[in-house]
């Protein structure tokens, strides 16, 4: 069973309004308000430079991968989506984050939807899941969107499934 991903090119990705590709370190300061790696939020552009290095680790070693979402229209960049912690037994779990001037428009619904299909029919996972709190009505709603099944309630959070 495959457990780690690598591509020798980053693989670039788009929907309907968005480009997702790799995330460029010149855009750090664009990026302190929705930067988190394991759940410490960033501070600075240092400290999302430093997140960022790690998230490069992550990919070349094969235990995910991070998207920049951009608008077609105006190349600008408004989040995140990613494969992260592994891929244990061939699953995919997704994270995704949206500036919130960007919120309430479908785009996060669009990526995830983006990223889904990628590594369904890309990368071969057998599986994409999801975890959200309780009370993230808004990600629960852009997973429910985006073809995601509720499968279960661990206590601290739920946990979606693509179909």
């Amino acid at each position: 069973m495959k457990e780690k991903y690598y591509f020798d090119v980053f693989p670039e990705l788009t929907s309907e309004r968005l480009l997702l590709k790799e995330i460029r370190l010149s855009e750090a300061n664009q990026m302190i308000e929705i930067t988190v790696y394991d759940g410490q939020q960033a501070k600075n552009s240092l400290d999302v430079v430093n997140i960022l290095s790690q998230i490069a680790r992550d990919y070349f070693n094969g235990d995910g991968i991070t998207w920049g979402l951009y608008l077609k229209s105006t190349g600008e960049f408004i989040g995140n989506c990613c494969f992260c912690r592994g891929y244990k037994n061939n699953i995919a779990e997704i994270g995704y984050v949206l500036k919130p001037d960007f919120r309430g428009h479908s785009y996060m619904t669009e990526a995830v939807k983006t990223v889904t299909e990628f590594g369904l029919r890309e990368m071969k996972v057998l599986q994409v899941c999801a975890y959200t709190e309780h009370d993230n009505r808004a990600s629960q709603s852009v997973l429910v969107k985006a073809g995601f099944l509720r499968s279960a309630d661990d206590g601290a959070s739920y946990k979606y499934l693509s179909n």
